[in-house]
């Protein structure tokens, strides 16, 4: 089954790609959030024909839900009514934004600004397929 990451951001939310058969992921883009990013990650998951959605949720260190991680809950509510019955669930998201860091810390700057989301969706979708 295709799966679509998700790590959201105010600014922006990163997306990335991948298979529970294969347990393969890959890097998918970012979108700015505002107007209209409900309908494009709909048209994404269409288009993908992605049965799940993984979306990752900001805990505290202590693994409690905060401010933030409440958000996240409210915009994945918004997002379960654009998806016509595709499933959401959430993965623990902790230290996903070092790990996505980490792994892009040879690139300049600007690069690395850029990719941040993206790859951080991309190691909460690698998380949770490896849990699979």
């Amino acid at each position: 089954m295709k799966v679509l990451g998700i790590d959201y951001g105010t600014k922006y939310i990163g997306l990335a790609v991948g298979d529970t058969e294969l347990k393969v992921a890959a890097p998918k883009g970012r979108l700015k959030n505002g107007e209209g990013v409900f309908e494009r990650i709909a048209n994404i998951v269409r288009e993908s024909k992605v049965g799940l959605v993984v979306v990752g949720l900001p805990l505290t260190p202590s693994g409690k839900e905060g401010k933030r991680a409440k958000e996240v809950r409210e915009f994945a509510r918004r997002l379960k009514d654009h998806l016509g019955g595709v499933e959401i669930v959430f993965w623990d998201e902790r230290y996903t934004t070092e790990e996505a860091m980490r792994r892009i810390s040879d690139l300049p700057p600007k690069r690395r600004k850029e990719l941040k989301d993206e790859i951080s969706a991309l190691v909460i979708l690698e998380e949770y397929l490896n849990s699979l």
